[in-house]
């Protein structure tokens, strides 16, 4: 992590490290610590507390040693050691000696490891790593070397061990050296079994001095995983086979090493069709259960045997749901309805899922997806769903790959419509229902628009809508399903207005275009505002729009980035947070996997991280109002193709340490030690130049400034003239330089400067040559480039050439009316320091052109005073106005952060305005 902040843009380049994967995690025995091990480039190991006291996201320690993704942590049996494993690329194992007291940890040995390793296990205080043509003992450590290092340690108090060289041993495979190892569990001290993905299982002993490895069992499948309980080894493999063996058989003495007849349970045959690709990626005893995960991302709890009978095929106690799929969407449902959830989520393979908020399932729906009859076409996928439900009945409206609408009846899960809408994908769905109407449009990738209608019990198409050229992407009903709003990715947002008549005793409804929003951009997602006629658009472009649905007009927009300096996200999903003051914008960005909150005016509110992969939808679901009269509460559910499900509390609030990712910044270090303070740097604090300028930086009056001084302006650079300038040199004005003396000896609110460098001071310098005599005997040869220069001169004070004062006052004076027009049109606030400044340099240029004007002979008086009342009086007027409202609030906001009392407050406040 060091080696961030050394490169350019290392803020933006720590947020986006530091969201990662994590690959693998491991707990100590002891109960006390969790190991987690990221992926990615500059992975970290990092280990939290286990404790309930502890803050559930805030390391303990954090290691940075590995380069290319952890591929595996786990903990020793006695939790005094932690070996890390990283992956083929990064080539490196480590072990680490964690402190049991603070968890903290030091690199206590490490070697290469470049074989492609598929597990690795403790056997004592050797590891175990297994994999391609690969069965490998690490010893770590011996009773004389960890005696030394434990008295070392008790007299260097914090000191660590010294780092050495891991010593490895391979083991001959014999028979089995082709073979690929894919699981390693440790039976005793010495001991453990290991096994092949060809269904072998062999017995690794290190009991002697040189290390046996043999073939006890086979198991009739490719095992993918294997664990020990109750004296039974579980394996498990592909298409969901299972097999257990007493453990008293594998230790079994034997004189050869043929392979013995196991036990097996009935859950060894060969699996149904339909179960072949799954297989069990892990599992691991928890009391008297057996928990596994499989590859479809499904989680199991069975009974443990406790006997040798092992005819029963494995008892299921609980199955999790889960997908098994990336989650594509989620949408909210409103209590009361058939299943008592608050949301639902789908999945490409057709699954529909209702949840409540506690994360429990109350309810499945599988959707029908027909697969194609050419092998050539690709597989059909579930798009998008649209759910209606009361407390008797559930609809269900889904749109999948090959553009099939299809309305289901969820209690029955029966088909009760289904259509070839579109051509192609079905990108969106949108529902409305009340009494007397239902309607359903549908958009696809065909860049058509479709409109049915529910009569008695069938559908009816009612219009088809193509006024878009490129794909449908999006679909809204606003106005209680008078309007519909459609986006696509020809980068237009088309309003229609329904229409509905009478014709020939039959009721007709039609949506007509009334407006077309054009966008600089391919819109993303739209969402509605809870103000009338607002409508919100996210855009490739990487900003959010507010637009005016009567009108048409761009309200507002802004760029979604952050305060951080870290580079610009694409809101995925976006929708808008009700509230009673400033209404919130929630949305979730697959660009950095992020959920992210922002105000109306683009601020970041907050922003969190928790997917490993993508995020695709985001829902706000409101809790239904407690027994004991209790508001509902507001939470975000996000989805992602990685499987998972998170629900956010949005009325938490956060405690000092929660958020990681700020945490990662104090961790630039790799590891988070507790270290003496004599052991410490020493605090350095060196003022730059720039802070000392502002020490010595005269001030109004006689009061010291401040050690960040805002009512005064910063230190300005003389320009030396040039005797080459084209300029008009401007003659020498003895008041000025008095003046000037004099402020400088007696500080005054104001110093003078000359007329004509205040004028030039913000412009640029006209190019100078490099001799002088090369420009008389250029201006010799063109006698008509100097004439028409004479001609052309004459404008303010006889002179506008470039540099002059004439000009110089003509570039302030248009630059005073785009300012002016600037304030009446900005709903940007002025800080009290840009107002003071702004205020002081007009009453001194006020002043400087009225000495100007008075030694003047041709100005009248009268132009003089009316000049400076228009220039000074007015703006400096309304200068003030906004200073002192400014003012009081600052005073009124500091007397309330800090206890003042309203007559207090008050006085402060009359105070400013005298001011």
């Amino acid at each position: 992590m060091g080696e961030w902040a050394d490169s350019p843009g290392s803020r933006a380049g720590l947020v986006r490290e530091r969201v990662k994967a994590a690959t693998s995690v491991s707990f100590s025995p002891d109960g006390r610590f969790l190991a987690v091990g990221e992926t990615g480039y500059k992975p970290r190991v990092l280990i939290f507390s286990a404790t309930r006291d502890a803050p559930p996201d805030t390391p303990l320690t954090s290691m940075s040693e590995h380069t290319f993704g952890v591929q595996c942590v786990t903990f020793s049996p006695d939790s005094q050691y932690l070996a890390s494993l990283g992956t083929v690329n990064d080539g490196f194992l480590y072990i680490w000696r964690v402190n049991g007291r603070t968890g903290c940890a030091s690199l206590y040995a490490s070697n290469k490891c470049t074989s492609t390793v598929k597990q690795m296990a403790w056997m004592g205080t050797s590891v175990i790593t297994v994999g391609t043509r690969h069965v490998k003992i690490w010893r770590v450590d011996d009773h004389e070397s960890s005696t030394a290092l434990r008295s070392a340690d008790a007299i260097q108090g914090l000191g660590t061990p010294a780092h050495k060289a891991l010593p490895g041993r391979n083991c001959l495979l014999g028979p089995l050296l082709e073979s690929t190892f894919t699981s390693v569990t440790a039976v005793s001290f010495t001991k453990a079994v290991v096994c092949s993905d060809m269904g072998d299982v062999c017995l690794l002993d290190d009991s002697d001095a040189i290390p046996r490895f043999v073939k006890v069992a086979e198991a009739g499948f490719r095992v993918t995983a294997a664990n020990l309980s109750n004296d039974f080894l579980h394996v498990a493999g592909h298409g969901g086979a299972w097999k257990m063996f007493s453990l008293a058989q594998l230790l079994a003495p034997r004189v050869s090493s043929p392979s013995p007849t196991p036990t097996s349970s009935g859950s060894s045959q060969s699996p149904p069709q339909a179960y072949r690709e799954m297989y069990v990626v892990a599992m691991a005893p928890l009391n008297d259960l057996l928990v596994t995960l499989d590859s479809q991302h499904g989680i199991q709890v069975l009974k443990s045997p406790q006997s040798d009978d092992e005819s029963s095929p494995q008892e299921v106690i609980q199955q999790l749901p889960a997908h098994k799929d990336a989650v594509l969407g989620v949408k909210s449902l409103s209590l009361p309805n058939y299943f008592k959830a608050s949301f639902y989520t789908w999945s490409a393979g057709g699954i529909v899922l209702f949840w409540s908020l506690d994360g429990t399932c109350s309810g499945r729906v599988t959707i029908p997806m027909e697969q194609s009859t050419y092998d050539d076409d690709v597989a059909n996928e579930l798009k998008t769903v649209q759910a209606m439900s009361d407390e008797n009945h559930v609809t269900v409206v889904s749109g999948d790959k090959y553009g099939v609408l299809r309305v289901l009846d969820g209690s029955t899960g029966q088909t009760d419509f289904v259509i070839k809408a579109h051509a192609n994908e079905i990108t969106d769905v949108a529902v409305h229902h009340n009494h007397d109407t239902t309607l359903i449009v549908s958009a696809g990738r065909d860049r058509t628009v479709q409109v049915f209608r529910q009569t008695a019990d069938t559908w009816d198409l009612v219009q088809t809508l193509d006024e878009h050229v490129g794909a449908v992407t999006g679909l809204l009903f606003v106005k209680n399903a008078t309007r519909l709003l459609s986006c696509s990715s020809d980068r237009t947002v088309v309003v229609r207005e329904a229409v509905s008549r009478d014709v020939e005793g039959t009721h007709f409804t039609a949506f007509l275009i009334v407006r077309t929003i054009t966008l600089k951009s391919t819109p993303i997602v739209m969402a509605p505002s809870q103000h009338d006629d607002i409508l919100l658009v996210s855009t490739i472009d990487r900003h959010v729009h507010t637009y005016d649905m009567s009108s048409g007009r761009a309200i507002a927009s802004f760029k979604v980035s952050d305060s951080e300096g870290g580079d610009a996200v694409v809101m995925s999903a976006l929708l808008q947070m009700p509230s009673r003051g400033s209404s919130v914008l929630a949305g979730v960005s697959s660009t950095d996997k992020s959920i992210r909150l922002y105000s109306e005016d683009g601020c970041l509110l907050s922003r969190d991280w928790g997917h490993t992969e993508g995020v695709t939808d985001i829902a706000l679901v409101l809790s239904d109002t407690e027994a004991d009269g209790k508001p509902a509460t507001r939470h975000l559910v996000t989805v992602a193709a990685d499987g998972t499900i998170f629900i956010w509390d949005t009325s938490a609030k956060r405690s000092r340490s929660t958020e990681l990712s700020r945490v990662t910044d104090a961790l630039l270090d790799s590891t988070i030690t507790e270290v003496a303070a004599t052991n410490g740097p020493p605090l350095r604090k060196v003022l730059s130049q720039s802070e000392l300028a502002r020490l010595l930086r005269p001030t109004d009056g006689n009061v010291a400034s401040p050690a960040t001084p805002t009512e005064t302006h910063s230190p300005r650079l003389r320009k030396k003239a040039s005797r080459l300038s084209v300029a008009q040199t401007s003659k020498l004005d003895l008041s000025s330089m008095a003046s000037r003396r004099r402020s400088i000896i007696s500080p005054s609110p104001a110093s003078v400067e000359p007329a004509n460098r205040r004028a030039t001071r913000h412009r640029t310098p006209s190019p100078t040559p490099s001799n002088s005599r090369n420009i008389k005997q250029s201006s010799a040869h063109r006698p008509a480039y100097d004439t028409h220069r004479a001609k052309s001169t004459g404008n303010v004070n006889g002179s506008s050439e470039f540099g002059s004062l004439g000009a110089s006052t003509e570039q302030v004076c248009r630059t005073l009316r785009a300012y002016r027009k600037k304030l009446s049109t900005s709903s940007d606030s002025l800080t009290p320091e840009a107002t003071r400044e702004l205020e002081r340099e007009l009453g001194l240029a006020a002043k400087t052109i009225g000495e100007k004007m008075a030694k003047s002979k041709g100005i009248d008086e009268a132009v003089m005073a009316r000049l400076l009342e228009q220039f000074s009086g007015k703006l400096a007027g309304m200068l003030d106005e906004k200073i002192e409202g400014i003012v009081k609030r600052e005073v009124r906001r500091s007397g309330e952060g800090f206890g003042i009392s309203a007559g207090e407050a008050k006085d402060v406040d009359a105070g400013a305005s005298q001011t």
